[in-house]
């Protein structure tokens, strides 16, 4: 039995944390967030796990992990003590009449990164039996089978109690850590838990945006997102309605809630959401169904997602332990199959790593 001390209690920090657990390690969680993990960028998150169509305007290797992700997350699921809502009923992208131009280019560049299994064309009638409400407004869609999307809140609040009630697991809240060191270290686990620095088999540095002044190549990106309750609406995919300016994406809850989000702007701004973007969320959201039309909002939250000069995660080994950091938009996109890497690090098995491009261990 090791002991870990992971710094951190986002998206990253819980689901290392939990896996550690659950292969019978010790773990120390050090963390400025609250229990809940409202002020992390995973809780402010659509949550969607899309190899395809993120792949799609980016790099291949990000279906190669996404799909390796999409295969975990059941598994990792269902070993939860308590349900976690998960659908995995494919993705819809459309495009209105005067975004045909988008719709075209979007086509190119599947053709271009992605097989021909990865995605079919719907016609009106096609789309109809897939999705009743989408074929009121749109005559056909491109249809990605092998994406979900999971309720993040459900799976931040199943997680913080699992590691509370662990006894193998200590959470301790704390001010911001700005700086890490060897010395930071020594001092944080002896005030917080009275463990000397020298028992832990290794720290874990998950603290996103917190870990800028350790990790140089680190920015941030601003996304923003509507939470709304629209009884009258009965998507069960995700859907990704495509916009010159950036594509929107609609993710389903259960009891007919949906999360919206769209924007991805270059700033560490982390003010609500302006009315600007508010008013094209809500515009967009519309023009889906107009079911939406009396829809409830019930949130609107903007956070600051880590992101690396790519916009692909990283592992990093430093002299006392590891950087987890720069997920992008990507956390429940990627993070199965690189912790799953990382767990193989922490255990001399490297020969297991699927993913080493991104690690520098």
């Amino acid at each position: 039995m090791e002991r870990y001390l992971i710094i951190g209690s986002g998206l990253i920090g819980r689901l290392l944390a939990w896996r550690l657990i659950q292969q019978g390690h010790l773990v120390d969680i050090l963390s400025k967030d609250d229990l809940l993990g409202s002020d992390s960028a995973g809780y402010i998150a659509a949550s969607m796990i899309s190899p395809a169509t993120e792949a799609i305007n980016t790099e291949p290797v990000v279906k190669t992990l996404g799909l390796a992700s999409l295969t975990l997350w059941p598994q990792w699921l269902s070993e939860l003590p308590e349900p976690v809502f998960y659908q995995n009923n494919g993705t819809l992208v459309v495009a209105h009449t005067g975004d045909q131009t988008e719709k075209v280019r979007f086509l190119r560049r599947a053709t271009h990164q992605l097989q021909a299994g990865d995605y079919q064309i719907l016609n009106q009638a096609a789309l109809a039996k897939q999705s009743p409400d989408l074929a009121q407004q749109f005559d056909e869609a491109l249809f990605f089978p092998q994406e979900a999307s999971l309720d993040n809140r459900q799976l931040y609040a199943v997680l913080s109690k699992l590691l509370q009630q662990s006894p193998l697991c200590r959470w301790q809240h704390c001010a911001p850590i700005e700086h890490l060191s060897e010395q930071m270290i020594a001092q944080l686990s002896q005030q917080y838990f009275g463990t000397p620095s020298t028992q832990y088999q290794a720290t874990v540095d998950c603290r996103g945006n917190g870990a800028k002044q350790d990790i140089a190549q680190l920015r941030s990106v601003r996304g923003e997102i509507i939470r709304v309750h629209a009884p009258d609406v009965n998507f069960t995919q995700a859907i990704r309605l495509l916009h010159p300016r950036y594509p929107f994406y609609l993710a389903p809850r259960p009891n007919h809630e949906y999360f919206l989000g769209a924007t991805v702007i270059e700033s560490d701004d982390m003010s609500p959401v302006s009315v600007r973007s508010g008013l094209e969320l809500m515009s967009a959201l519309y023009t889906l169904h107009k079911g939406f039309a009396e829809a409830r909002i019930l949130e609107m939250a903007s956070h600051c997602r880590p992101t690396t000069i790519n916009n692909l995660p990283m592992v990093k080994r430093t002299a006392w332990g590891y950087h987890i950091n720069g997920f992008y938009r990507h956390g429940y996109l990627f993070a199965p199959a690189i912790i799953t890497d990382f767990m193989h690090v922490l255990h001399n098995q490297e020969s297991a790593i699927r993913f080493g491009e991104f690690f520098d261990v």
